[in-house]
């Protein structure tokens, strides 16, 4: 995937390292360099906690099929170090437990196998660094992450920045006990001690959207946010307030006139929180009738698979011109090699798409398609190199050759975000009228897509363009009202703030100047 650079990543060769193994869910696909029995064991962890997160929302379990592009890929490896390097692009960040990047039908996250205890005995570490750096487990982190995709996806309704924090923070930390039950209320251990050591976010300025918090208040988000979510949702006295306070936001209500007039005093709540920050904190045990484990499809990696699988995880977490040349070093020509693996195909075609070699991409694809002509994967690669080089090239005319290869990947599974967005943009792009088939494509992968900020915006621009400005605010108000006065959130919140006046025109040039700043970016 073409996005951010990766440098140095997994030093140590694959071929003298454990096996790996793929673990499927409902939800999840995990690749892991691990034991079977291990790989297994965590992809089932991973669909116990999203089957608790539907269990508390009322939602059914496991749910409707999603598609095999629709769920989230974990890759699993190496020690914290390994992990942070690759969240670093290359530049040594310290240890990490993981990190999540989601992406329509290609949302992805990475996680260690190994701890490390050496971060233990760092004696440049203060006791509340410690804590942070050691209580945080790699599944905690992954529970966290998941606990944003779900919500984003689930719930396309507006939150406040800290409620979106404080709720992954209140979720990310359900334990799975045996037979199926868990426990909710536990208290994120890492965050102790910005609660300590901190002061309180002023519930006043937290609630009004037209102030601009800190870096410090907006990184207290996150343990403040916790404790206002928690004591909202477990207080007796104080039940119901929190989905007030939230439905009042969706259907328009100023953020602090609506906490005023649903929590009353704020300085009374303010002191309220200080006390219940000393704890004891509550929480309860679920116990789900009629429990059924979560089934796991295990397979072995291929050798092709093996052989390919550090570029892949390279390309999978995004890299930049510089970096996909390193991927291709990495990677490119173990295509002959592995004739008669398709997966090792993919893997080398995007990397030479990444590099912009668009030929050898081209002739990769070519071969992949002759070993499996109905490779969904291969049709959307297939597009996206062509619309890449219609943009590179300058050449419109490109995009109605990409576009045969999209609608064929529609066919061949409509769910796939990245077939529905690119049939789209190969109308848009080339600019010619869009057929309300590709129109009613694009909406109707709204369900898998909505956790990116990315296919909001041209789903938001699309129906602006159309003059639906309701549709469109529907779209963009949970990224509007996300954050206090940051500075793209300010820009989507104005474009909402154009749509209540009723002026359409000025909402579009706002959204235009959005997708040409972006545009800018991606060229530098």
């Amino acid at each position: 995937m073409l996005g951010m650079t990766v440098l140095g990543l997994l030093a140590t060769a694959t071929a003298a390292r454990a096996e790996w193994w793929e673990a499927e869910t409902s939800h999840f696909v995990i690749v892991a360099e691990s034991n079977k029995a291990d790989a297994e064991r965590f992809a089932s962890r991973l669909e116990r906690f999203d089957n608790a997160l539907r269990f508390l929302q009322r939602l059914p379990i496991p749910g409707p099929e999603i598609g095999p592009t629709n769920k989230v890929r974990v890759y699993r490896f190496g020690d914290p170090f390994e992990i942070g390097e690759l969240a670093a692009e290359g530049g040594g960040r310290a240890g990490i437990n993981g990190f999540y990047v989601g992406r329509p039908g290609a949302s992805v996250a990475f996680a260690p196998t190994k701890a490390d205890d050496s971060m233990r005995f760092d004696r440049n570490l203060d006791q509340r660094q410690l804590i942070q750096r050691t209580a945080l487990t790699p599944e905690g982190t992954l529970f966290h992450e998941y606990v944003h995709h779900f919500m984003l996806q689930r719930f396309n309704t507006t939150y406040p920045h800290w409620y979106v924090e404080g709720f992954a923070e209140l979720y990310g930390t359900i334990q799975l006990l045996d037979g199926g039950v868990f426990k909710v209320g536990d208290v994120p251990q890492h965050r102790g001690p910005d609660l300590a050591r901190f002061g309180d976010v002023k519930l006043t300025k937290l609630f009004d959207h037209s102030k601009r918090l800190s870096g410090q208040e907006r990184y207290q988000s996150y343990s403040f946010g916790w404790l206002l979510s928690h004591y909202l949702n477990f207080n007796k006295e104080r039940q119901g307030q929190l989905r007030d306070y939230l439905k009042a936001l969706n259907t328009g209500e100023d953020s602090l006139t609506a906490a005023t007039r649903v929590f009353g005093d704020l300085d009374t709540l303010q002191k309220e929180l200080q006390k219940y920050k000393n704890g004891p904190f509550p929480g309860y045990e679920v116990i789900p009738a009629n429990y059924v484990e979560p089934v796991v499809k295990m397979r072995r990696l291929t050798p092709g698979e093996e052989a390919v699988i550090e570029g892949h995880i390279r390309s999978e977490r995004g890299v930049d011109r510089s970096g996909a040349r390193s991927v291709v070093r990495s990677i490119g020509g173990k295509e002959t090699l592995y004739p008669d693996n398709l997966a090792v195909q993919l893997a080398v075609a995007e990397a030479y798409s990444d590099a912009r070699e668009f030929d050898k991409a081209e002739a990769v694809l070519k071969r992949a398609l002759a070993i499996d002509p109905g490779s969904q994967k291969a049709h959307v690669l297939m597009g996206a190199l062509i619309s890449a080089r219609a943009d590179a090239q300058k050449e419109p005319a490109l995009y109605a050759k990409a576009r045969t290869w999209f609608a064929d990947a529609v066919r061949l599974d409509p769910k796939d975000p990245r077939a529905a967005i690119g049939l789209y943009l190969t109308y848009y792009e080339a600019r010619e009228p869009i057929p309300e088939s590709a129109l009613l494509t694009l909406e109707g992968v709204f369900d898998y897509s909505s956790h990116d900020d990315g296919y909001r915006l041209i789903l938001a621009r699309q129906l602006l363009d159309e003059n639906r400005g309701k549709a469109a605010r529907s779209v963009l108000a949970p990224l509007a009202f996300s954050a206090h006065k940051e500075e793209e959130a300010n820009k989507i919140a104005t474009i909402v703030e154009e749509i209540d006046a009723g002026k359409i025109e000025e909402a579009r040039t706002t959204m235009a100047a959005i997708f040409a700043e972006s545009k800018k970016k991606a060229e530098d």
